[in-house]
């Protein structure tokens, strides 16, 4: 691992991110904490997200076992109670994961979709911000001999809900993609529209979840994997009506992979000002197995080359799960990556739009335990992150951000550092307690030497440090202080 990411998985601290513009900003990640303060009985399947008409963030995770849905709003005094949302005396399918129920939101009106397999898609609402709910409504009733299942759902500008779904027979096979969508806030919904009619092939991935989002302009954008005779590539249908069609649909995906095992794995995507970007995984291609994007024009309809995200570690590997959340040129990509015998979620920032999404890669923690399902949504200039932790059995949440851009900044302090120059020792001491991460960091931006003091400060021996000029940051994600070091 990287010392650069050291410092940022460890500390939660500072990191300078050159752009391919040159740009320089700082990136900071906070410590990652449980939604629900270490409590797992709540469980942890499923986190999404989505803001309130207040701008706080909901999230919504689910529990299975004794199943359950709950949703949280992060206030500025932390994490709320988790809520129930019921769910009547329906069964609900909780497959895990990317297959799990949609969330989505528009100022007050909250919807959650799920599914009972064999029955209907069944969506849930609330017009108050999710203080409380209706009883379900059955979005759609498939007909006899066939199944709908893996539903996702969207808002548009006024919160009318758009839900999308596999639609297969009882054999899971002749599988496209349907949508269905209500003018009456989720109380009715209108007949089925078929989806991928435009794609390539016979049928669609008949386990893979998909994507769907409405644009400011009323297109209404779906991506999902396809299968044609096991080409596996990721597509996304485009309607300009409204959703009374979809009679575009590109490939976004130049990897070709070909698989006979549906890979229950598909796409998602953010879209920005001037394209659409597609984030999705893939078992073959130039680069192999992993996480990869492409950018399509809405304009044009043209589709970029296909690129494979970086590894944040040469040793890492098996790419998984991506999510993508920004807005104008700024954007993010979380994904699942195992790193040293486990996974760990990895992160992407750009702030150039997609061509700057290699620029590098990090991860979050580095945690000896399993995360993975990460969900990330871009608000009130910062990312936020959740995901599913097996070391707490909870969800947990983190939120990046970069401080030159006018976006949250750990608050500053200050510490003494004596004697200065020096040689041999130095002595740091600040006014906070607990425990403080220490980098000394040289000219060129490499880190020298790390350390951790607790307790308002300790000694340092410098003896293994060449003579130069050096920078000392010390921090603990929610203070940061850094000074200059003259070693001699």
């Amino acid at each position: 691992m990287c010392k650069k990411t050291r410092l940022l998985n460890a500390l939660g601290l500072v990191l300078s991110i050159f752009l391919f513009t040159g740009l320089s900003s700082q990136l900071y990640i906070s410590e990652p904490i449980s939604v629900t303060d270490g409590d797992d009985s709540f469980g942890r399947k499923s986190p999404r997200l989505a803001l309130n008409a207040d701008g706080e963030l909901m999230v919504f995770w689910m529990r299975t076992g004794n199943e359950a849905f709950f949703i949280s709003t992060k206030t500025s005094s932390g994490f709320s109670t988790p809520a129930q949302i019921p769910f009547g005396s329906l069964n609900p399918n909780l497959w895990s994961g990317s297959l799990g129920p949609g969330f989505a939101a528009t100022g007050n009106h909250v919807y959650l979709v799920f599914e009972v397999y064999g029955d209907a898609i069944y969506v849930v609402h609330s017009s108050n911000g999710g203080a409380s709910w209706n009883a379900p409504v059955a979005a759609f009733v498939p007909p006899q001999g066939r199944r709908a299942t893996i539903p996702v759902i969207a808002t548009d500008q006024e919160g009318h809900p758009y839900i999308a779904y596999v639609n297969t027979n009882a054999s899971e096979t002749d599988a496209y993609y349907g949508m269905v969508r209500s003018t009456d806030f989720g109380s009715s919904f209108l007949p089925e529209v078929d989806v991928s009619v435009e794609s390539n092939g016979e049928e669609v991935c008949e386990c893979c979840n998909g994507h769907i989002a409405v644009a400011e302009n009323g297109n209404i954008y779906v991506s999902f994997r396809n299968n044609d005779s096991n080409l596996r590539d990721i597509w996304m249908a485009r309607s300009t009506d409204g959703g009374i069609s979809f009679n575009e649909a590109f490939d976004v995906d130049e990897t070709d992979w070909v698989a006979g095992v549906c890979p229950s794995n598909g796409p998602h995507f953010s879209i920005l000002d001037d394209e659409v970007v597609n984030v999705f995984f893939s078992g073959s291609g130039l680069a192999g197995g992993g996480v990869y994007y492409s950018s399509f024009n809405p304009m044009s309809s043209q589709v970029d080359p296909t690129v494979n995200l970086l590894l944040t570690d040469a040793s890492s590997s098996n790419q998984n799960r991506p999510r993508i959340s920004g807005s104008g040129d700024t954007l993010a990509v979380v994904w699942q990556e195992n790193y040293n015998g486990s996974m760990e979620i990895a992160l992407s920032v750009s702030t150039t739009g997609a061509t700057g999404l290699n620029s590098e890669t990090f991860r979050l923690t580095d945690s000896p335990a399993l995360q993975q399902q990460a969900e990330v949504l871009y608000a009130n200039d910062s990312f936020h992150v959740v995901y599913e932790d097996f070391e707490t059995g909870t969800v947990m949440y983190q939120e990046v951000s970069f401080g030159p851009l006018g976006l949250i900044a750990p608050e500053h302090f200050d510490f003494n550092m004596s004697p200065n120059p020096s040689s041999d020792q130095i002595h740091l001491t600040w006014p906070l307690s607990g425990a403080f991460s220490v980098y000394i960091i040289d000219g060129l931006g490499r880190v020298a030497m790390e350390e951790r003091l607790t307790d308002y400060g300790g000694y340092l021996s410098i003896r293994q440090l060449k003579s130069g000029v050096y920078q000392v940051m010390v921090g603990n994600g929610e203070y940061l202080s850094q000074g200059r070091l003259i070693v001699e």
